[in-house]
């Protein structure tokens, strides 16, 4: 595994001009299980580190003295930021980061901006459309896209070789928050779960606040409810949000179940929908007495190809290719 990965690495440095001049990525701020974004930072680092990159992670509380950040690509999301080094040598992502000492450092452009996707971004003119839902606005140095699994490619495949024997739990496990209000999800959450009772499924909230859930843990509860859905609040819905949920619970192998026209879309009408989650449970149980597994396994093989981190981290360092050439070339003119 080391030498395909660092085979496909060296692939990655021939292609990106850029890449040679950083040697190290550092992830700076939400350390895991202290923020809801620290789940989509440790997918980053597992996903560098697995193509061959030293990874390191740091927050504003962490002593850096003595550390060596030169040619490095940083990684944050703003709020965690305060004491990030600013450095001309290093390149960054930002996400969330509205701090003025940045501003250098795009016009160089040795800075890119990453937003989650929503259909808000589809007003903004002159977007390049790179994949669905996928999208480089070159006039603001930013790349909209959804998240992703956290599990690797072969990590999926593992899974999959599982599916056959995995002993189902009568229950249904959601692991995640469960809000209320403009952004929350608990009406939705409420009608699949009053489903649940009808037909003798227990429901399990298991919050991450406390101790945190590991991804193992995650798994499993994942792997052994007999339905898990990713299902959006309004607010999400109706701005075309794509929950990492739905990667992540195909990728521990459940069918895709979800109450979000947009996700519907995005896996090509291939996985279980219907806008009221009461009626997306009976929709599920249909389509669970199928038994059509094949079809599980195609989702699956979906995900594994065009949605891990691996995927996201190639459409950034491609973006980022790309806008310093554009800056390279704007200087010669």
């Amino acid at each position: 595994m080391k030498f395909i990965s660092s085979l496909f690495l060296c692939f990655v440095l021939s292609f990106l001009g850029h890449i040679e001049a950083f040697d190290k990525v550092v992830i700076w701020g939400y350390k895991l299980h202290t923020h809801t974004h620290s789940y989509v930072h440790n997918a980053f680092f597992r996903a560098f580190e697995h193509m061959g990159y030293k990874v390191h992670w740091f927050d504003d509380n962490d002593q850096t003295d003595g550390f060596n950040f030169s040619n490095s690509l940083f990684i944050t999301a703003g709020n965690q930021d305060k004491k990030i080094p600013i450095r001309d040598d290093c390149d960054y992502i930002l996400h969330n980061c509205y701090n003025l000492k940045y501003q250098a450092l795009l016009k160089k452009g040795n800075c890119i901006l990453l937003q989650v996707y929503t259909d808000d971004a589809l007003c903004l003119p002159n977007l390049q459309k790179i994949a669905p839902c996928i999208y480089y606005d070159f006039q603001n140095q930013c790349v909209y896209m959804p998240w992703a699994t956290d599990l690797l490619p072969h990590e999926i495949e593992k899974i999959k070789k599982m599916i056959p024997t995995t002993q189902k739990e009568r229950a249904f496990h959601w692991v995640g928050t469960i809000g209320e209000g403009k952004f929350g999800n608990k009406t939705e959450i409420d009608g699949f779960v009053k489903a649940c009772n009808e037909n003798g499924i227990a429901f399990h909230f298991h919050c991450p606040w406390g101790k945190g859930i590991s991804i193992e843990e995650n798994i499993h509860f994942t792997t052994v409810s007999c339905l898990s859905p990713a299902i959006v609040g309004q607010w999400q819905r109706a701005k075309g949000y794509i929950p990492c949920r739905i990667f992540k619970n195909i990728s521990y192998g459940q069918i895709g179940i979800t109450n979000s026209y947009r996700v519907w879309e995005l896996f090509e009408y291939k996985i279980v929908y219907h806008p009221d989650t009461y009626q997306l449970f009976y929709a599920a149980k249909k389509f669970l007495h199928s038994g059509n597994f094949n079809l599980l396994y195609e989702q699956m093989d979906f995900v594994k190809t065009k949605h891990t981190y691996i995927n996201r981290i190639e459409t950034l360092l491609n973006f980022f290719t790309l806008v310093k050439k554009r800056k390279q070339q704007a200087g010669k003119e």
